[in-house]
């Protein structure tokens, strides 16, 4: 499967409002923003493009993506076992601070999330609860997430 064929794109219905970013890419890339200096120690930075310098992401609406983590906690009885990408936009640190760099998301925290995302996503199929919730984005967001792990690529995740 070729990443160019994935939707990717949850976010650009809600332009103005936050935006989450799972970058990926293949080992054999460097990950790199693009950060320019326009005045000494003063910085912009404009957002990639899907695909620029051979890194891609899947991009979700903050709501979508804070339901989905909700219903992480919730689901795991043991705060101190979540992956730390979660506990730490639960506590506003890390990658969701002002000042935030991008967290990189380890191989097993990927496995974790492949495993419980899809028990989550059939209970709200079965169950309807009080939440921002898009299948269609948390299915695409499994096969996004599937072939990063397929491919052995790098797994980011970032506030915009």
């Amino acid at each position: 499967m070729e990443i160019d064929f994935l939707k990717l794109d949850y976010y650009s219905d809600f332009i103005g409002e936050k935006e989450i970013r799972f970058y990926t890419n293949s080992k054999d890339t460097i990950f790199k923003r693009n950060i320019e200096e326009f005045a000494e120690n003063q910085f912009y930075e404009i957002q990639l493009t899907q695909g620029e310098n051979n890194i891609y992401f899947f991009s979700l609406w903050e709501g979508y993506f804070d339901s989905l983590i909700r219903e992480l906690i919730d689901e795991k009885n043991e705060y101190k076992e979540l992956p730390m990408f979660i506990k730490n936009w639960n506590e506003c640190k890390g990658w969701r601070d002002i000042d935030s760099i991008e967290d990189v998301i380890l191989d097993n925290e990927l496995e974790w999330l492949l495993n419980i995302i899809p028990i989550i996503n059939e209970n709200h199929k079965k169950e309807s609860k009080n939440s921002v919730w898009d299948n269609n984005c948390i299915n695409d967001l499994l096969i996004f997430l599937n072939f990063v792990k397929n491919n052995e690529w790098e797994l980011r995740i970032s506030e915009e």
